[in-house]
């Protein structure tokens, strides 16, 4: 029972582990979606879009009457007023001739400081009819502000997809250089038997064994290295994915299925590129929200036109005897306010954003500049990418056929070992330029994508 308990034990531990280091193949779709999904820059993009909408929603508010109520109950000793004095007799007059009569008069004196307490209840409600249209330029604004939100968004998709595009390639084309070290090593290895046959035949001498012993440990090193290179590209690769460290991911795909796809889709001019690019529109949507807000600012000393009306309950306000006495009452109209002097404060905030729309313009034209030269940098770099490609399968071909010679010729005891090391190194040498070759095509095609705002 032991014996089971324990064997059940290690067989969980062992499914555990397995489970936890299980590799994960993804494709470049998947890799792409998962960054844009998890990755923190979209979340920040994506705020900012709430905040252009929060905006709007603060825009609309002011074409809605505005209501509130002020209510306060207080305990006071100090309210002025006037209170009768006692009574005095006048007499009557008629056309400034006495009449013999008299009344009695109650002059008014200031109201003694007596303790009370007071109660006012006031809802307003004001209603702006005409605010030299700051309103509807506000309103403008924050549609222009998402407008522009929006193309930051896509800007940061744009751009987030280029970077992960960038790993994954840099991913495909490590485990193909390693695949090519790890083709030459067996061949080292082949030749290593071989030649350990023919100094046991007494044909080759122990050099050739050491020679091609120092080859092999050369090719493991360089299999190492490229193992390490690749583990910090998938680092780079996960961080943008937002996947945990410990996840063991493999790219799925080839750099040579895949380097077909980078001369689909070349624009034939410049002009796709400036009207596409996701940083140009931005700068265009933001140039609409200080127009707008120039508008605005400018509005400032306009008069402005408003209606208010107003509904008041009172207690504790009254002369004696009406202490006691509850009152209510309304007040409707219309009121006009003008700002007549400002200290030029509207002056400068007019010349401020005229600054801010200056610089935006400054940034586009160094953009526009930008974008031209990658454009034509990476639409040069492209064909001479492709005329390298077909280059270096021809070279290829050359090598190969050379190191098939030369591997006969050692064989048959007509070439040395460094010959036919030479002659396999070289085709080394071009496998992995071939695939770094590759590997630019498809960054330069991920660029030109970029630059002209699709992903």
């Amino acid at each position: 029972m032991k014996k089971r308990v324990g064997y059940l034990f290690i067989t969980v531990v062992f499914l555990t582990q397995v489970g936890l280091h299980a590799q994960q193949k993804l494709t470049i779709d998947q890799v792409v979606q998962l960054a844009l999904k998890n990755n923190p820059a979209m979340g920040v993009a994506q705020s900012q879009i709430k905040e252009a909408e929060a905006k709007q929603m603060q825009a609309h508010s002011t074409f809605l009457p505005q209501a509130n109520v002020l209510s306060k109950y207080f305990y006071t000793n100090n309210l002025p007023g006037m209170y009768p004095l006692s009574g005095v007799s006048v007499p009557v007059l008629n056309n400034g001739t006495p009449t013999g009569d008299n009344i009695v008069m109650h002059p008014m004196a200031p109201y003694p400081n007596l303790d009370r307490d007071v109660l006012t209840f006031n809802m307003n409600v004001v209603y702006p009819l005409y605010a030299g249209n700051k309103r509807i330029n506000a309103l403008a604004s924050t549609k222009k502000l998402k407008e522009a939100y929006n193309k930051n968004l896509m800007e940061t998709e744009a751009s987030l997809t280029l970077k992960v595009k960038t790993a994954f390639y840099n991913n495909l084309f490590l485990n193909a250089v390693i695949q090519v070290y790890q083709d030459a090593l067996r061949q080292m290895n082949a030749h290593l038997d071989l030649a350990k046959q023919a100094y046991n035949e007494g044909v080759r001498s122990e050099y050739d064994i050491l020679n091609f012993e120092s080859k092999v440990e050369e090719f493991k090193s360089k299999i190492i290295e490229m193992k390490g290179m690749r583990q910090i590209a998938q680092t780079a690769l996960k961080n943008l994915t937002g996947l945990p460290n410990e996840n063991q991911i493999v790219c799925n795909g080839s750099i040579n299925d895949a380097s077909g796809v980078a001369l689909l889709s070349i624009p034939k001019n410049f002009d796709q590129i400036r009207n596409g690019n996701y940083k140009m529109q931005s700068l265009e949507s933001m140039k609409g929200v200080l127009n707008k807000k120039e508008k605005i600012v400018a509005a400032g000393n306009l008069p402005t036109l408003f209606a208010f009306g107003n509904y008041h309950i009172i207690h504790g306000m009254d002369f004696p005897p009406f202490d006691k006495t509850w009152r209510n009452g309304y007040a409707v109209g219309i009121g006009l306010k003008i700002d007549l002097f400002d200290g030029n404060s509207t002056k400068g905030k007019v010349q401020e954003v005229r600054a801010n729309l200056s610089k935006i313009e400054s940034y586009q034209k160094g953009l526009d500049l930008q974008l031209r030269y990658n454009f034509e940098k990476s639409r040069e770099n492209i064909q001479s990418l492709v005329a390298q490609q077909k280059a270096h399968e021809l070279h290829l071909k050359v090598a190969e056929k050379a190191y098939h010679i030369a591997e006969i010729g050692y064989k048959n005891g007509v070439n040395t070992n460094i010959e036919l090391n030479d002659a396999q190194l070289n085709v080394t040498r071009i496998q992995t330029t071939l695939l770094n070759i590759k590997k630019e095509l498809l960054l330069e095609y991920a660029n030109l994508e970029y630059l002209k705002g699709s992903n």
